[in-house]
């Protein structure tokens, strides 16, 4: 089973990715959820997951920040960022960083 992990500010929005999805029809498990980006931080340290779906814009830490410290310590989880926003720029730093 592939490990997930979930970090996303928007209670709504998290367990909505979390708890909709048949994720062991698809080989996977949540393995943990975060709801800002330095406990997201924390968690992906923690879980190692394969899989991070991360918001890009979120309170303490931003999803990119997360992203840019993730690979300068060797973290290759494959990453999907997910923004509200019309401003891409966060879109593409993330893209820049691996994501998806």
């Amino acid at each position: 089973m592939l490990k997930i992990v979930v970090v996303e500010d928007e209670e709504f929005v998290r367990k909505g990715i979390v708890l909709t999805v048949d994720w062991a029809a698809l080989g996977c498990v949540i393995a943990g959820e975060a709801a800002d980006g330095k406990a997201g931080l924390e968690l992906i340290r923690q879980v190692k997951p394969d899989i991070i779906i991360i918001d890009i814009k979120m309170p303490y830490t931003t999803g990119t920040e997360v992203l840019t410290q993730l690979r300068q310590e060797g973290t290759q989880a494959t990453a999907g960022a997910l923004t509200a926003y019309s401003d891409l720029i966060y879109a593409r730093q993330a893209v820049a960083l691996g994501a998806v």
